[in-house]
This record gives C-alpha cells, structure tokens and sequence, in this order.
C-alpha cells in the first residue's frame, strides 16, 4: 500500500510542477503581450490605411482586368458552343454557293443584277 501512496505522491509532485511551469509561461505570454502590444498597433494602424489607400487604387485596375476576363471567358464560351456546329455551317454555305452559280441570272431578280 506505502508504493501505491508512493506513486501518487510522485504523480502529484509532477503535477504542481507542471501546473508552476504553465502558470510561469501564461505570465510571461501576458508579459510580452502587454509590451509589445502599443508596437503591434501602431503597424495595424499605419498599415491599415495605407491598405485603403493602396486598395482604393488598385480596385479600379482589378474591377476593369476582371470585367474583360469575364467578357472573354464568355466569348470563349460562345466559341465553344459554335465550333461543333461550323462542319454543317460551312455544307449550308457551299449548297448556297452551289446553288447561286446554277441559277440564271434572270432569276436572281433586280438585286441581284
């Protein structure tokens, strides 16, 4: 029974022991928080308007680069719908010249002239 006892002191030694080491290493976090925090903010500040300042120039340049991304992916996609249909389009053209180089030209009426 005196090892079971002796095993729990030990267990609760080390306890406290990392229980001391947490708390020395909370404080010293709060430590270097507290110091630094003035520096911390002051780069927040300056970097956060010149941040809005940067963006407010930058947002027109990215606003027209995306618009013409936009329009050509869509142009892009247009082209991709037409190009399967372009064999039947260019049968449909060479019936018509087929069809223009037969008829007379009496048939082709005054426009055509």
């Amino acid at each position: 029974m005196s090892g079971l006892v002796a095993i729990a002191a030990i267990v609760f030694a080390a306890l406290c022991i990392a229980g001391t080491v947490a708390v020395i290493v909370f404080v010293l976090k709060v430590l270097f928080w507290v110091v630094l925090f003035p520096i911390r903010l002051a780069f927040t500040l300056a970097f956060g308007i010149l941040g809005v300042g940067f963006a407010a120039i930058v947002a027109p340049l990215v606003l027209v680069i995306g618009g013409i991304a936009i329009v050509g992916a869509l142009l892009a996609a247009l082209f991709a719908i037409v190009a399967p249909l372009l064999p039947v389009i260019l049968l449909g053209l060479v019936g018509w010249a087929i069809y223009r180089a037969s008829v007379g030209p009496s048939a082709r009426g005054f426009a055509g002239s």
